[in-house]
C-alpha cells in the first residue's frame, strides 16, 4: 500500500481570515469553525492523495478544535514538504519485499505444488489457509530453512507475529539470511511495542485495537464502518474475503514504535491494515474515506489468487475512486495543461511504489491515476470493471487506451 496519510507534527499559520475548518476535506463537509488569519495550527496529518488537505488542531476562544483545511490556506507548507521529502520511508510492505521475493524464488526453485499453493494463498490474503499447508510441511521438514521462512511469512501476514518470529528464528539458526535477519529484528520490535490486544470480529474484518486509545463503542463503530465499506467495495470489484481482513488501530506513538514508520506516516497496508488513531470518539467523513481507501487496497490484493501485481496507478486510482475522491476543477485544469504540452506521464511510468516521490510529483501521480480510473469507469462499464480485474491480461491494452484518452481528451478536463 502506498501511504494514504502523512503525519508530521508541525506548526503552520492560517493565511486567510475566516478560513473554514471543516469536518472533512470536501467543500460540502460541515463547517466546525471559522479561523481568523494568524491562527497557529498544529498539523495532525496531510492527505497524500493529491487533495492537498491537512487535518489540523487549533485553539479558538479557549476551545481546542480539530478539523480539515486546504493547504492553500496555510503558510509554512513548503517547509513541511521539505521535511517530509527528507524523511526516510520505512513502509512495512517495502521492508518486507526482500522476504516476499525470496519466498517466491524458493517456491519456484523447489517446484512443490503445495508450497506454490501456499505462496498464492499468502499473496491473496488467505494466510491462515496457507498456514494449514505450511505447518504440516514444517513438521515433515523441521530443518528446512526455506519452508520455515515461508511459514513465517504466512504467520506474519495472518497477524500471528510471535509465531512468525519463532519460525524465522529457527530458519536463521539453520542458514544465515541478512534480509530475513533485518526483517526479523523489525518484527520483534513490532511484537514488543504493540499493545493493541483488544479484539472485535466482524463479518469481513477482524479489528485489533488499543482499548485505552479507542473506547469500546468507538471500536465497534470503526468495525461496522470497515464491514460496510468492504461490502460496498467488494460488490464493485468482485473480491471476496474468504478470511477476514485484519485491521490494527493504535495510538500514534504505539503505531510509530511498532511499525517503525517514519514520522509522517499515518497508515500502511502490508496484508494487514494499520491505522494511527489521532483523537476523538467519532468517525468523521475523512476517517471513513481513509478506511475505505485501505480496504480498496486489500480488496485488490485479494483478486487473482495473488498472482497479479497491480500497478500503483491502478491501486491508487481505484482506492481514491472507491473512497469517494473526485478530481477538482483545478486538478483537471493542471492535467489538461500537461497533456496539451505533451508532458503528461504515461501510466506505465507510475507502476511502482511512490513513497519517495516529491510532494508535487506525488500529487500529479495521484491525480493522474484518479483521472485514468474515472475514464476506465466511463468507457469500460459496458465491458465491466470486474471483468478487467478478473482478466488482468487485458490490462496492458486498457492502459494504452487510457493513455491515449488522457492525452486526446485534455480539452475536456
Amino acid at each position: 500500500m502506498a501511504v494514504h496519510a502523512l503525519f508530521f507534527f508541525a506548526a503552520l499559520i492560517v493565511k486567510q481570515d475566516q478560513t473554514p475548518l471543516r469536518s472533512g476535506c470536501d467543500a460540502e463537509d460541515h463547517v466546525v469553525a471559522m479561523l481568523p488569519a494568524g491562527t497557529h495550527v498544529e498539523v495532525r496529518f496531510r492527505l497524500a492523495d493529491g487533495s492537498d488537505c491537512f487535518k489540523i488542531a487549533a485553539s479558538l476562544d479557549g476551545k481546542e478544535l480539530t478539523g480539515y483545511v486546504p493547504g492553500a490556506f496555510l503558510s509554512g507548507t513548503d517547509q513541511y514538504d521539505q521535511q517530509r521529502a527528507s524523511a526516510r520511508s520505512v513502509e512495512i510492505a517495502q521492508a518486507m519485499q526482500p522476504i516476499v521475493k525470496q519466498s517466491e524464488e524458493l517456491v519456484a526453485r523447489i517446484g512443490s505444488p503445495a508450497l506454490m499453493r501456499a505462496s498464492e494463498l499468502i499473496q491473496s490474503n488467505r494466510s491462515k489457509q496457507a498456514l494449514e499447508i505450511l505447518e504440516p510441511a514444517v513438521k515433515r521438514e523441521p530443518k528446512n530453512p526455506n519452508v520455515l521462512l515461508l511459514a513465517g511469512l504466512a504467520a506474519y501476514r495472518a497477524d500471528q507475529v510471535r509465531t512468525a518470529l519463532d519460525f524465522w528464528k529457527q530458519s536463521l539458526e539453520l542458514t544465515p539470511n541478512p534480509a530475513l535477519s533485518a526483517f526479523y529484528d523489525r518484527a520483534r520490535t513490532e511484537a514488543e511495542s504493540d499493545r493493541s490486544a483488544s479484539k472485535l470480529n466482524g463479518l469481513h474484518v477482524d479489528l485489533r485495537y488499543e482499548g485505552q486509545t479507542l473506547p469500546a463503542d468507538t471500536a465497534r463503530a470503526v468495525l461496522a464502518t470497515l464491514d460496510e465499506e468492504f461490502t460496498r467495495i467488494s460488490s464493485q470489484l468482485g473480491c471476496s474475503a474468504d478470511e477476514r481482513i485484519v485491521a490494527i488501530v493504535q495510538s500514534r506513538d504505539a503505531y510509530l514504535r511498532s511499525t517503525g514508520a517514519a514520522e509522517w506516516s499515518g497508515g500502511q497496508y502490508d496484508g494487514r491494515i494499520h491505522v494511527s488513531w489521532m483523537d476523538g470518539r467519532e468517525i468523521d467523513p475523512q476517517t471513513r474515506k481513509t478506511l475505505a481507501h485501505e480496504l480498496a487496497h486489500a480488496c485488490l490484493s485479494n483478486l487473482g489468487e495473488g498472482k497479479t501485481r497491480w500497478p500503483a496507478w491502478l491501486q491508487e486510482g481505484m482506492a481514491q475512486k472507491l473512497s469517494g475522491d473526485v478530481l477538482t476543477p483545478n486538478m483537471r485544469h493542471q492535467l489538461a495543461e500537461l497533456a496539451e504540452g505533451h508532458q503528461l506521464p504515461h501510466l506505465d511510468s507510475l507502476r511502482q511504489n511512490w513513497a519517495r516521490l516529491s510532494s508535487q510529483s506525488a500529487r500529479l501521480a495521484y491525480n493522474l491515476s484518479l483521472a485514468a480510473v474515472e475514464l476506465m469507469y466511463e468507457h469500460y462499464n459496458a465491458y465491466g470493471i470486474r471483468n478487467i480485474l478478473n482478466n488482468p491480461e487485458v490490462l496492458p491494452q486498457v492502459t494504452a487506451d487510457l493513455d491515449q484518452k488522457l492525452s486526446s481528451m485534455a480539452s475536456k478536463f
